[in-house]
């Protein structure tokens, strides 16, 4: 659970925690989101390994970790950027000159150059508003909107995953892996049943994405479908999953210095498989389909840490 600055409870959506973490890494010009999807299970990862008694964590020990993964891992510049964009506090202050050019030198990246200049404009613009005081965060956010009109985005240039793959941020790439897998996982992985993602040095972790719909148009299956049909093919494919696991294992055993890496199997078509061939509604569906490819969970030699539906 987590609790905001007015003490207001919510459970912990890590989806949402992504979104934040990519807008800041396309704001950087990176747009590969799986690198922000990395730092979001680092996250839940840490929150559920956590050793406190109750699991109540507020936004800003979740915005902490964030940034400091950031900066661990190498994107300082991208830490500032979600650092400046996720800021809460509830104090109040004047929009007087040295006040508001701290405030901005601590929570934005601005160049001693334009810090001057973006402070007479915020100051000036609280002064028409008739803004005597107010939450650090409102004078934050009229500084970026003065700095994000001042700030041209065509130098940016987007970085391709195949850049990061040659990166040393990667232990192991998507194409060592998919070299070493075994003829019917390498099989289902052509066929785009199969999708798997490289070992980042961000957070250590195996992630394979399961695509059930097209599992079920690799073996010619048509709906409406049944548990009993599809469990000895669910078996088969939990087999080629557990091989993909071990391969990534014994690929990333020396970098990950021999630990054991979380496992996340995602399937993100569920719940069109559900409507379209179990003739199901969803989100009602979920736990009947999470019982359904208990076959394929149950073929791993090594126990899930998640598994994802959507």
């Amino acid at each position: 659970m987590l609790t905001d600055a007015e003490g207001v409870t919510s459970v912990f959506d890590p989806d949402r925690l992504q979104s934040r973490i990519i807008r800041s890494f396309l704001a950087a010009g990176i747009t590969e989101s799986c690198l922000a999807d990395d730092i979001s299970l680092a996250v839940e990862f840490s929150l559920r390994k956590s050793k406190r008694k109750e699991k109540i964590f507020t936004f800003s020990e979740i915005n902490n970790v964030v940034v400091r993964i950031l900066k661990d891992t190498g994107f300082p510049e991208i830490a500032a950027i979600y650092e400046r964009s996720n800021t809460c506090s509830r104090m109040t202050v004047d929009p007087e000159f040295n006040t508001i050019r701290k405030l901005f030198r601590k929570h934005l990246g601005i160049n001693h150059a334009s810090l001057d200049d973006i402070c007479g404009k915020v100051i000036a613009a609280a002064r028409q508003l008739g803004i005597k005081n107010a939450a650090p965060g409102l004078f934050v956010e009229l500084a970026k909107h003065y700095e994000s009109a001042d700030f041209s985005d065509t130098d940016i240039e987007p970085v391709s995953l195949a850049a990061w793959e040659q990166d040393n941020r990667w232990l192991v790439s998507t194409q060592a892996i998919a070299r070493e897998l075994a003829v019917s996982a390498r099989g289902l992985a052509e066929a785009g049943v199969i999708r798997l993602i490289g070992v980042s040095s961000m957070f250590p972790s195996i992630r394979v994405f399961f695509m059930i719909n097209e599992f079920c148009r690799f073996h010619g299956l048509g709906g409406p479908l049944t548990e009993m049909v599809l469990m000895p093919y669910l078996f088969s494919a939990g087999k080629a999953v557990d091989n993909c696991i071990t391969t990534i294992e014994r690929l990333a055993a020396e970098q990950a210095a021999g630990k054991d890496l979380p496992i996340f199997l995602t399937i993100p078509d569920m719940s069109s498989f559900a409507v379209q061939l179990l003739e199901a509604s969803w989100p009602e569906a979920e736990n009947d389909c999470r019982e359904m490819i208990a076959p394929l969970c149950n073929s791993l030699t090594r126990p899930l840490f998640k598994l994802k539906l959507s």
